[in-house]
């Protein structure tokens, strides 16, 4: 049996775990420290079906090495950003790490789309465009969902 494996990777805090929880019920934060400090600590995974994994790597600068090691091996990635941040350090610093592990298919997902207004989610939109230009990423779908609603 082939698996298929979407690595998910952002900033901290723009909703990696809280997507995979609502596609699959499963919080991949699973450490007393992360569930404690809210935030992914350690690679987290979880099976959308038999044939799809999803990887969820922290965000936050100081486990970068984790990132590297969940991120290394996918097939697929997903740039997730928060339309009430947008493009963040982390952001760009794994759009870096994506690009040079030489990920060739992926989408982008702007999550909390409920926390902004639609112009504002405009200008988000436009960034990421002008952000992924000349990359693997350029002319990819961009899905705009919210994992509360």
């Amino acid at each position: 049996m082939n698996q298929f494996t979407i690595g998910l990777s952002g900033h901290i805090d723009h909703g990696k775990t809280s997507i995979i929880k609502s596609l699959t019920g499963k919080n991949t934060d699973n450490l007393k420290e992360e569930i404690a400090r809210g935030m992914t600590i350690n690679i987290g995974f979880s099976f959308l079906s038999d044939q799809i994994t999803l990887v969820d790597v922290p965000g936050h600068e100081r486990f970068i090495k984790n990132m590297l090691a969940g991120i290394n091996s996918i097939d697929y990635a997903l740039l997730v950003i928060a339309a009430d941040d947008g493009i963040m350090p982390q952001t760009v610093e794994h759009f870096e790490i994506l690009k040079l592990l030489n990920i060739k298919k992926g989408s982008i997902i702007i999550n909390k789309i409920d926390l902004v207004e639609n112009d504002w989610l405009s200008l988000i939109e436009s960034d990421i465009i002008e952000l992924v230009k000349g990359s693997f990423l350029e002319n990819q779908k961009i899905f705009k969902v919210s994992t509360l609603k």
